[in-house]
C-alpha cells in the first residue's frame, strides 16, 4: 500500500494513492486503517515528508562496497547517529546549502518508519514494528564532518534529511533496487539487501538503549558510489524499487 502525507484544502492530510488517485485513509496510520472514499489527484495537492517523527536515527557505514570505496574499517556493530526534526523536508523541497560548508554531499537511503511503541524488539520480531518504507537522502556537510571530527553539523543542518516521496507497506527492505541520480548522471546503482546490518538488527538494536515511538525513523545507509559533492543549482534524485523517486534541489543560503 502507497501512503501519502500531504497538504489539501488547508490541511495536512495522510491518504491512499492508487495510480494518480488519493483515497482517504480512514483510521490511524499507526495502528488500524482502510482505504476510505476518493479525495482527489496526486496533481492536486502538495505531498510532503510521508512521516511525522519525535526522532530519526541514522546508520552510517552499512554496505560493505561503500565501506571499502572510502577507506573505512567495517563496524562490528551499527555505527549510529542522530538527524533531528529540523533535517526533515519533504519531496521537491529545497536542501539550504550550509553557509559554513564547501563540501556538501547527498546519499541516496532506504528509510524504515516505526509503526508502535518499540522497546527491546528480537530480532525475529523487529519487522513486525515496522510500518512502512521510503526514500532519504542524507545530505552531509563532509568538510565539518573532518574538521569538527564529529557528525552533528556534518548531518543535523536545517533541511539536510529529505525523505519521500511515498511510505509503502508490504516491502520487502531486503530486496530493493536503490538508485541515485544527480542532474540526471546515475550515481548509485545497488540493492538494500547488500547491507550490513538489516533493518531486524537495526531495529533490534537501537530499541534495546532507545524507545522508538510510532512515526520515528530509521535512515539505514548508503551504497557506494554516493557522496557525491553538489552545488547550488543541483538536482537530486533518489529512486527505491517499488516506492518511487525522491527530487530535490540544492539552493543557495
Amino acid at each position: 500500500m502507497k501512503i501519502a502525507r500531504f497538504q489539501w484544502q488547508g490541511k495536512v492530510t495522510w491518504g491512499i494513492v492508487e495510480g494518480e488517485d488519493i483515497y482517504a485513509l480512514k483510521g490511524d496510520i499507526y495502528q488500524e486503517f482502510e482505504k476510505g472514499a476518493k479525495l482527489c489527484q496526486l496533481g492536486d495537492v502538495k505531498l510532503l515528508a510521508p512521516i511525522d517523527p519525535s526522532i530519526t536515527i541514522a546508520c552510517g557505514m552499512n554496505y560493505m562496497d561503500h565501506i571499502k570505496e572510502m577507506g573505512w574499517e567495517p563496524p562490528k556493530e551499527p555505527a549510529l547517529f542522530f538527524k533531528p526534526r529540523n533535517t526533515i523536508v519533504g519531496p521537491d523541497d529545497d536542501v539550504v546549502y550550509l553557509k559554513a560548508s564547501e563540501d556538501l554531499r547527498y546519499e541516496g537511503e532506504l528509510c524504515c518508519v516505526i509503526k508502535r511503541l518499540a522497546k527491546d524488539v528480537p530480532e525475529d520480531k523487529a519487522l513486525d514494528y515496522v510500518l512502512g518504507y521510503t526514500c532519504g537522502n542524507d545530505v552531509t556537510a563532509y568538510d565539518l564532518n573532518a574538521k569538527d571530527g564529529r557528525l552533528t553539523r556534518a548531518k543535523a543542518f536545517d533541511t539536510s534529511g529529505p525523505v519521500g516521496p511515498f511510505l509503502v507497506t508490504g516491502l520487502d527492505p531486503h530486496n530493493l533496487k536503490i538508485k541515485s541520480r544527480l542532474n540526471g548522471k546515475a550515481q548509485q546503482d545497488n540493492n538494500t539487501g547488500l547491507t550490513v546490518f538489516g533493518v531486524e538488527k537495526l531495529v533490534s538494536y537501537i530499541s534495546a538503549f532507545l524507545t522508538l515511538q510510532p512515526g520515528d525513523m530509521i535512515w539505514t545507509g548508503t551504497p557506494p558510489g554516493g557522496a557525491c559533492p553538489v552545488k547550488v543549482g543541483d538536482s537530486m534524485e533518489v529512486e527505491i524499487e517499488g516506492i518511487g523517486t525522491l527530487r530535490n534541489r540544492i539552493v543557495a543560503p
